[in-house]
């Protein structure tokens, strides 16, 4: 974020640091000698930056007249925001199963699960892998954000932020985001800016965040238009070399490929 003073306006700018967009949902609050001349809350989309590393274009939230411009001025602003274009839909595909061959996992919760696939999670799939479980592409794309510094899993509302989880997001070529949650601690093996390729280990399952048990949760999703949900999408998985099909709770699956 950035205030840029111009005369006796300060303009709110927001760049994006990630090479996917993202949507966020703002307020300003707390204004000292500050008046807003447009909005004081909204939604944005934030374009990619072209790399992890570099900064995307910047888009102007609102703009705040300077009271007294001999005097200090203030504002508080605060922010929730979502990875993902949410234009973005899901284009046919059978995604493997995110675990090596020879391995059989059952589906803990499927689509619509009662504990935590509403809403923002509506499509996820919670694979039943103990921890230290290879994690692997479920389809190729670039990490576009990872974390494997979390400790720890309970239920309480505050492992549902991403800073108390350990994940891998990969951004598809349809522009949807494959999302593995619920890594071991350290158990995340790429960086954001990587290509990754169908099958590629890319982290060890644990169980971190808001869990209940050690699984893999898995899903594709982008943001919602509001910033503050996410959209799911139904998967389906290639179950066996001739077979595809959506996962269904209590089933067991062996990977084969």
């Amino acid at each position: 974020l950035e205030m840029r003073r111009d005369g006796t306006r300060v303009i709110e700018v927001a760049y994006n640091h990630f090479a996917a967009p993202l949507v966020i949902a703002w307020q300003l609050s707390d204004l000292q000698n500050l008046e807003p001349t447009e909005a004081a809350s909204g939604v944005a989309v934030l374009p990619a930056a072209e790399s992890p590393t570099a900064q995307g274009p910047g888009v102007v939230l609102t703009t705040l007249a300077i009271l007294d411009p001999t005097q200090p001025y203030h504002r508080s602003i605060q922010l929730h925001e979502r990875f993902g274009d949410p234009q973005a839909r899901p284009t046919p595909y059978a995604y493997r199963l995110p675990y090596p061959a020879g391995k059989t996992f059952a589906v803990l919760q499927g689509f619509h699960g009662a504990f935590s696939h509403r809403g923002s999670n509506e499509y996820a799939v919670d694979f039943d892998c103990p921890v230290a479980t290879r994690v692997l592409a479920a389809r190729p794309g670039t990490v576009i954000a990872s974390n494997a510094a979390a400790q720890g899993a309970g239920t309480t509302p505050d492992f549902l932020e991403y800073s108390r989880t350990n994940f891998v997001l990969v951004l598809h070529d349809d522009g949807t985001l494959g999302e593995y949650m619920h890594l071991a601690p350290s158990g995340v093996e790429v960086a954001p800016g990587q290509r990754v390729e169908r099958g590629q280990e890319i982290g060890l399952s644990g169980n971190t965040g808001f869990s209940s048990t050690p699984h893999l949760h898995f899903q594709v999703m982008t943001a919602a238009d509001d910033g503050i949900a996410a959209r799911s999408f139904p998967i389906r998985f290639a179950v066996a070399p001739n077979r595809v099909e959506a996962p269904v709770q209590g089933r067991a699956y062996p990977a084969w490929e």
